[in-house]
């Protein structure tokens, strides 16, 4: 049985636990309000660049352009992100596991998929499982990282518009609220030009480009492209931010129920102390 002072300092490190859960929690909580505010702004401007990118598609021929033609087979790359700590959650095994049953599926028909990562935890979830990683980012901060992945995906278009590979998939966990994200998985090129709710209503309808609409293509393919991968980027800073407060609220709570079953702990054993005492007492004043 555990003394008191087993008990004692048992509690006095679930309460320095607990504090430093509460703390990040409250950390957490302040960068997922801004994080939450940036992907919550930048998701208008990415709808309608979906409905300018779809109004186009209707009005030229999608096999002229290359970043819209259809490819068969051949290479796929794979833009993973996730994050650099951990402490969130299920967040990155779960899309991990997602993309890890993803990849070897002949369904696809992919002679082979390469990774390029952006997080720590990504890199080693498919390090650790042998995965191609042609290229990793980590430890960086978010600026650096959008950067970085704006970088990339840039140099991706051209690989794909050179014919390097055939196919470029995102993978990133999208912020639905507080308590749910979603892993999502997505195709970005080819680009699958996207339904609008407004697409059969502006079925009949005649548009003049100005410039010729493969110019216009030329300058807002790419950008579309580009914004999706930012997008992703934004949905899962935000998803690890609220994974980390939930992680982290939930931690708060578990200590604070064992440090109320403790101080019960405490009291029987402090009262069965005090009762052997008394007992001791009054057995050696009976004697005397």
């Amino acid at each position: 049985m555990a003394t008191l002072k087993d008990i004692q300092l048992r509690m006095s490190s679930i309460k320095n636990t607990m504090q430093i859960t509460k703390a990040m929690k409250m950390v957490a909580a302040s960068k997922m309000r801004r994080a939450e505010e940036a992907i919550t702004n930048s998701r208008p401007y990415s709808e309608k660049l979906k409905a300018i990118i779809s109004n186009l598609s209707d009005g030229v021929d999608q096999s002229a352009h290359p970043l819209l033609k259809k490819r068969e087979g051949g290479k796929a790359v794979v833009l993973l992100i996730s994050t650099d700590r951990g402490l969130c959650g299920g967040l990155n095994v779960n899309l991990c596991k997602k993309l890890n049953s993803f990849m070897p599926d002949q369904s696809n028909g992919f002679d082979v998929v390469e990774l390029v990562t952006f997080g720590k935890k990504g890199t080693e979830f498919f390090k650790n499982r042998a995965g191609n990683i042609a290229e990793s980012f980590r430890d960086l901060k978010e600026a650096e990282m959008a950067d970085a992945l704006q970088s990339k995906v840039r140099d991706l278009i051209q690989q794909y518009i050179d014919g390097e590979f055939n196919h470029l998939y995102l993978a990133y966990n999208r912020f639905n609220n507080v308590v749910s994200q979603t892993p999502i998985i997505k195709q970005v090129l080819p680009i699958e030009p996207p339904a609008t709710e407004d697409s059969d209503a502006d079925a009949g309808t005649q548009f003049i480009f100005e410039p010729s609409g493969m110019a216009i293509l030329n300058a807002i393919l790419p950008q579309y492209v580009e914004n999706q991968a930012f997008t992703g980027l934004l949905d899962n800073n935000a998803s690890e931010h609220a994974a980390r407060m939930t992680a982290m609220d939930a931690a708060t709570n578990n200590a604070s129920d064992m440090l109320a079953k403790l101080q019960i702990q405490f009291n029987r054993a402090r009262q069965a102390a005090i009762t052997s005492e008394l007992i001791e007492i009054i057995s050696g004043a009976e004697a005397v």
